[in-house]
């Protein structure tokens, strides 16, 4: 499994806990999670952009 993949499948992990975690209304950790989604996310965008400038 490729870096890429591997951020896309944790990516993937983060909005299922998300939905948990609203659904047994926790906000706190709705609001951790939603963090740490936009941090893989960055880091996926980045892995792309990295990927085109090398090619």
């Amino acid at each position: 499994m490729t870096r890429e993949e591997e951020l896309k499948e944790l990516a993937s992990n983060l909005q299922a806990a998300i939905a948990r975690a609203r659904q047994l209304d926790l906000p706190t950790s709705v609001y951790i999670l939603s963090m740490a989604l936009v941090e893989v996310s960055q880091t996926i965008e980045a892995e792309l952009r990295g990927q085109a400038g090398s090619e």
